[in-house]
């Protein structure tokens, strides 16, 4: 066996985030391989790691991204985590030790921040059968060119037709963003993530990060919304979730 391959199958640490804590806790959880997962500790934070073989690249299967996604959500129901990018994996306790000194402010300031916060999803459709009819019961200048449109008949040119179906589509941009402004503010969010609408009648979609205190608040917000909005707007609510939308996964850079 040459000295590369025996270098491929000495034990490292595959690393999966960084939690907030002081003291050791069995958490109880079989990470990559079926290898159990530990913690490995600077100041009052921690890596949280398994045994795994210091293999140049662990590939993105499902038998391998599955416990690495399961480790992350479950260190998030317990301690505030910062999880890390998929595949790192360093030379032994020593090196993680070393990395977390060095990335330690930047580690401990983005912890802080998620501390004690959880994630919403907030949707909201309109709840009609059609939404250009909808449009025409509800914008009088829409109603009025479509109408001017309608009675040129076979002489209205294509472009003109173009230019009424570029017309409805930014009113329809419009009234989207003013419901979403309108709705955003009520809510009490530390920060928020805008997703594009990915359906002509879905409003909005957006992600909410906010405090564990505040989730009162955001029920009386929804009561707020669907009062505001009427029997014509479906409102879906997701979560708490893990506020893992507001982070960008940790990449420390170990060594091979």
């Amino acid at each position: 066996m040459t000295s590369s391959s025996q270098q491929s199958l000495e034990k490292g640490k595959f690393f999966y985030a960084v939690i907030l804590a002081d003291k050791e806790k069995d958490v109880g959880l079989l990470g990559l391989n079926g290898e159990k997962v530990h913690f490995i500790f600077y100041k009052d934070i921690a890596a949280v790691v398994s045994g795994h073989p210091r293999v140049d690249v662990i590939k993105l299967l499902r038998k391998n991204l599955s416990p690495y996604h399961r480790v992350c959500r479950e260190l998030g129901k317990t301690f505030t985590t910062l999880p890390a990018k998929f595949g790192q994996i360093a030379k032994d306790e020593h090196e993680v030790r070393k990395v977390l000194e060095a990335n330690y402010t930047r580690i401990r300031s983005e912890l802080s921040r998620l501390h004690n916060k959880v994630e919403m999803g907030l949707t909201i459709f309109w709840q009609v059968d059609d939404v250009f009819q909808y449009f025409l019961s509800k914008d009088a200048e829409l109603k009025s060119r479509r109408e001017k449109l309608l009675q040129r008949g076979g002489s209205a040119s294509r472009m003109e037709r173009l230019n009424f179906g570029e017309f409805f589509h930014q009113r329809m941009i419009d009234a989207k963003d003013k419901i979403a402004k309108q709705v955003i503010s009520l809510f009490p969010a530390e920060e928020i993530r805008i997703e594009e609408p990915s359906e002509e009648k879905m409003v909005m979609n957006v992600s909410l990060l906010v405090t564990k205190n505040s989730l009162k608040n955001f029920d009386e917000a929804l009561t707020k919304v669907a009062n505001m909005l009427g029997e014509e707007y479906s409102v879906k609510v997701d979560g708490p979730w893990l506020p893992f939308s507001f982070v960008k996964r940790l990449e420390l850079g170990f060594n091979r």
